[in-house]
């Protein structure tokens, strides 16, 4: 399994992952981050890195990366990184979940550079040419532009996760370790759905590819995602949303399905749990105030939702602070 910390000194971070850290005299003996932190090689060619710490001091880091394809899901705040000096840019919006596919064609130096105070959750997923090839998945066509067409080095795609993908996501940062063994074919279960409904929609194969609307209607099931992001449409019906941007509840219907590859309100449900995932993960609520937050009254439905959505109970969330 990975390894968990509750703090990282550089010592610490270049003995595990091989990066070069530079700090001042007066912060070499001193945490680099506090949290948890874990790096888990899932198989040959397949690694998860997931992060949900506070960076204590400011440095940087730099490390030589050989070629991968390298998946990144931001949940809380944004990392200044670069490619052999190429920055990819984000959303400014730091509380918004976004993510990231890197394509590395030959190898690269990997920086990146801490700012103080600065809490990050986010989760990676790195898969090498061996293990597409291993798998046979490096002859499917539709791969070939992602991992290795023209000008493909140093191609970065953004991504936005869908709730699945963030409960999954939220799955994996808070993985359970009772069984060592289960829990390691959980976590490479949980990395390989989240790589596939990445690849997918970057590669235009998914069930659910917002490509396949076109542009006006993409543009409606955005105004839809915000009232329902904002809690606008709390309680409404799907009548009284469609009829708010202007279109039938059977329209709606059919291409928020298109767009997300599930119901308006199965994404909804989706949305709130991952908000009581948050919500007991930071300590901020009870609970029973995070099933209040979901939109259940019974804390035992709650719960059978949570664990069927995350892999865990909102009890064994709580226990992690």
């Amino acid at each position: 399994m990975g390894q968990r910390q509750d703090t990282v000194g550089a010592s610490e971070l270049v003995q595990r992952i091989g990066a070069q850290v530079q700090v001042s005299a007066q912060q070499a003996g001193k945490p680099l981050f506090r949290g948890r932190l874990s790096w888990q090689r899932l198989r040959s060619g397949l690694a998860l890195h997931c992060s949900d710490c506070v960076e204590l001091e400011d440095f940087s880091t730099s490390v030589e990366v050989d070629p991968k394809l390298i998946l990144v899901l931001f949940l809380q705040g944004r990392s200044d990184v670069s490619y052999d000096d190429r920055a990819p840019c984000f959303d400014h919006d730091a509380r918004r979940p976004e993510g990231m596919a890197v394509t590395l064609t030959e190898r690269a130096t990997f920086s990146r550079r801490a700012r103080r105070g600065q809490h990050i959750r986010k989760l990676s997923i790195s898969m090498t040419p061996d293990w597409f090839e291993g798998g046979g998945f490096d002859a499917q066509r539709s791969l070939q532009g992602l991992l290795g067409g023209a000008n493909s080095h140093l191609r970065v795609q953004r991504w936005l996760p869908s709730p699945r993908a963030l409960a999954l996501a939220e799955a994996c940062m808070h993985q359970q370790t009772d069984n060592p063994l289960l829990a390691h074919l959980q976590q490479e279960s949980r990395a390989l759905e989240l790589a596939h409904e990445v690849i997918a929609g970057l590669t235009g194969e998914g069930v659910a590819v917002p490509g396949s609307l076109r542009p006006h209607e993409q543009r409606l099931i955005a105004r839809v995602q915000d009232l329902l992001i904002n809690d606008t449409a709390d309680g409404w019906s799907l009548e009284q949303i469609a009829q708010e941007v202007g279109t039938s509840a059977s329209t709606l219907q059919r291409q928020f399905k298109a767009a997300q590859g599930m119901s308006l309100f199965a994404w909804q449900r989706q949305r709130k749990l991952q908000q009581a995932f948050d919500a007991l993960a930071t300590g901020r609520l009870s609970i029973e105030e995070a099933a209040a937050l979901a939109g259940y009254t019974s804390a035992a439905n709650f719960a059978t939702a949570f664990r069927r959505a995350f892999g865990t109970t909102p009890q064994q969330v709580r226990r992690f602070l």
